[in-house]
């Protein structure tokens, strides 16, 4: 397959650091704003673009190439990712509830709106291919969307890699390396990069950032989304969070429609949920951003002992907080899902439905708020055994 180079939005003017400071020129920060990283404050960078002539417009629905202009490239190895649908649930407890079914797209996560954007920058940069370290989603995206580019690419995981998830990466033709632990894995990614010249998806570094800078800006296209379909307006948004790259995406595509006069009124808060206390520790003046918070979780995609600035940043920004729901209350909100909406979603994508009555009592939340939940992906992948039923077959 013969590779193809993307065209770059000649709007893109760098880069900045989520910190503030002055305009670094377009290049490729994995190791996020060099200038906060040597002070000991690391932090994902943003990209700047200049200010269009053209009268401004409010985007359309449609897939992610609808808004090309606010995005690093106007053309990437596209499958239709985006659109997504905004389902309406019933809820006793709000004024209105939505879910944004990101299981939807392509390859049926929402990582599909980052891997594009960052393989059409390996592409650009005539990187040996692309590589992430991955429980699952991530690598699944980046490997189709390599392959959709005819660019290689390189999946790092650990032995509890679902088995499904194996067999789309061999079918891919990604090359599928493991090792013994989750922060094992950045330290081989990290020379791929370095020694071999690998273009990194995701983080690598301690303490982390955002994963690429260049796929991260996809994620605002969610918020754009959302606005679009909900004009009756939007309260909250809750997301299922790790180190933070789509609830960041998602602020910062809010905090471009209000610039543009595109959203009316107060941006929705951002509402992270996490398996145990990461972000929730540092709003309550107990630990660090830059800390490990050490805890064990079934909720493979948003597990980890990491977190990052631009999590928080997305947090505090829009007047939300954090919420720890435990892997028995996404259970129950799992089954419930189902039962109810006939919406079978990843442990922690259920999640976030689990912290809606805690919210509620806490304040965070009032009965008469609009909320979007993100659902990030279905049930299927799940790392989880195989509990057997027998059944008896008769003649």
């Amino acid at each position: 397959m013969t590779t193809h180079m993307y065209r770059r939005n000649p709007a893109l003017l760098g880069f900045r650091s989520l910190a503030g400071g002055e305009l670094l020129p377009i290049g490729d920060y994995p190791g996020g704003c060099p200038t906060s990283r040597d002070a000991g404050r690391p932090t994902s960078v943003a990209a700047v673009y200049a200010q269009s002539r053209d009268a401004v417009q409010a985007p359309k629905t449609g897939d992610m190439l609808q808004w090309r202009r606010y995005l690093p490239y106007l053309e990437w190895p596209s499958l239709g990712e985006g659109g997504t649908p905004l389902i309406e649930l019933e809820s006793s407890g709000l004024g209105k509830l939505w879910i944004k079914a990101e299981w939807m797209n392509p390859t049926g996560s929402h990582k599909d709106r980052m891997s594009p954007l960052a393989v059409a920058r390996a592409l650009e940069v005539n990187a040996r291919g692309v590589v992430c370290a991955s429980s699952g989603n991530a690598g699944v995206s980046l490997a189709c969307y390599a392959s959709r580019a005819g660019l290689a690419s390189r999946v790092i995981v650990t032995p509890s890699l679902p088995k499904p998830v194996q067999r789309a990466l061999t079918t891919y033709g990604t090359e599928i390396v493991v090792v013994e632990s989750s922060l094992t894995r950045w330290r081989v990614m990290e020379q791929a990069v370095t020694e071999e010249g690998w273009f990194p998806l995701t983080n690598f570094l301690l303490p982390p950032v955002g994963s690429s800078a260049w796929g991260v800006e996809g994620y605002k296209t969610v918020a754009f989304e959302l606005a679009a379909e909900c004009d009756e307006g939007l309260d909250a948004v809750i997301v299922p969070t790790a180190r933070g790259d789509i609830i960041w995406g998602i602020a910062a595509g809010f905090s471009v429609l209000a610039e543009q006069g595109l959203w009316k009124g107060r941006v929705p808060k951002l509402i992270a949920v996490e398996p145990f206390p990461r972000i929730s520790k540092v709003l309550q003046h107990e630990a660090a951003i830059s800390d490990q918070f050490p805890g064990s979780t079934r909720q493979a995609s948003i597990a980890g002992t990491t977190a990052t600035d631009q999590s928080l940043r997305a947090v505090v920004d829009t007047g939300g907080t954090a919420i720890v729901v435990s892997d028995e209350m996404a259970d129950d909100a799992q089954r419930d899902m189902a039962d109810k909406f006939g919406i079978y979603l990843e442990l922690c994508a259920a999640a976030p439905y689990a912290a809606i009555p805690r919210l509620l009592a806490e304040g965070h939340l009032a009965d008469t708020d609009k909320v979007a939940l993100i659902g990030t992906s279905a049930g299927y992948r799940d790392p989880i055994a195989l509990e057997a039923t027998t059944l008896r077959v008769t003649a």
